[in-house]
């Protein structure tokens, strides 16, 4: 079976510029999320049955973070792929062109 791919590495870089900058507003959203639920001015005030909801609160929030903060270095890292996978396959059609132009 002969199966072609097309890949556009310009376009492909730009994908992972574009990946990388959803990643920051996404870490940048994740910290302004944990300031506001743990920060001084949380959002339960500060009587008992505030103090009471923020422990259970807090615990839940926690994981989710965690969760949330893994999804940040996924999408991080898939940024960091394709631009790296965009130069990869770039050098390798130079490298290719160069050496068709040295056999002719």
């Amino acid at each position: 079976m002969n199966v072609r791919m097309r890949l556009d590495p310009e376009a492909v870089a730009s994908s992972g510029r574009a990946l990388a900058g959803i990643a920051q507003r996404m870490a940048d959203d994740v910290a302004v999320l944990e300031t506001t639920v743990a920060g001084p001015g949380n959002p339960w005030g500060g009587d008992d049955s505030g103090g009471v909801f923020a422990v259970a609160y807090q615990a839940v929030l926690g994981h989710a973070l965690q969760a949330l903060g893994s999804h940040v270095q996924q999408m991080g890292e898939a940024a960091l792929t394709l631009t790296e996978q965009a130069r990869a396959v770039a050098a390798t059609d130079a490298t290719a062109a160069a050496a068709l132009r040295a056999e002719s």
